[in-house]
């Protein structure tokens, strides 16, 4: 009994904390909050009251913001070849384009995130993810807590995000190498799907 209240603790803890960048928030902006949300339930009105759900729309639309140079709210060719030139290092974006842009040049909140729920790591098991961990992030010295918070392909872009909380408190990276590793290789796997 003891074991299932503490096990049930360990996930509301877990569930504060996974929220992306909740702690370096300034105070006041429920407002963000409440916009995001009503604007998740727009875009996906079944998943709208899943909160898990909800942390990885989040996360969808900080991905989308850093990439949104100009704040239009769409992703154009030219703002994503920055991106993965710059911050994720490509030197010949091309392929990436394709898969990314595909016939339509640009990218709302509400297209990654459809994109992203058609993506194959959306549907990946923790066993899958932890498989990534290990052999493309190259990082399984984590495997144990991806295992223990029950980590699956829904959690990914809570991963491709920086967000402290999410990588020190919870994920009990200490290593900033990690913490990046992890990142880009995580953003990289929600932008593009699974590696190769």
């Amino acid at each position: 009994m003891e074991l299932r209240a503490a096990a049930a603790a360990l996930w509301v803890l877990c569930g504060l904390l996974l929220q992306p960048g909740k702690a370096e928030r300034p105070p006041g902006s429920h407002l963000d909050e409440t916009a995001i949300a009503a604007e998740f339930c727009r875009i996906d009105r079944p998943l709208c009251h899943d909160e898990d759900e909800q942390l990885s729309f989040e996360a969808v639309r900080n991905i989308h913001k850093q990439m949104d140079d100009d704040a239009n709210g769409n992703v154009d060719v030219e703002e994503s070849d920055e991106f993965l030139r710059e911050d994720l290092n490509y030197h010949d974006p091309t392929v990436k384009h394709s898969t990314f842009h595909g016939e339509d040049k640009l990218i709302s909140v509400e297209d990654l995130w459809k994109a992203w729920k058609t993506s194959e790591v959306y549907n990946w098991t923790v066993d899958e993810v932890v498989q990534w961990l290990i052999t493309y992030v190259e990082l399984p010295q984590y495997e144990e807590t991806f295992r223990k918070l029950q980590l699956s392909g829904h959690a990914m872009p809570r991963l491709a995000v920086n967000n402290a909380t999410m990588m020190g408190t919870v994920l009990k990276m200490t290593d900033r190498s990690h913490r990046q590793k992890l990142q880009l290789k995580a953003l990289d796997t929600v932008l593009f799907g699974p590696p190769l």
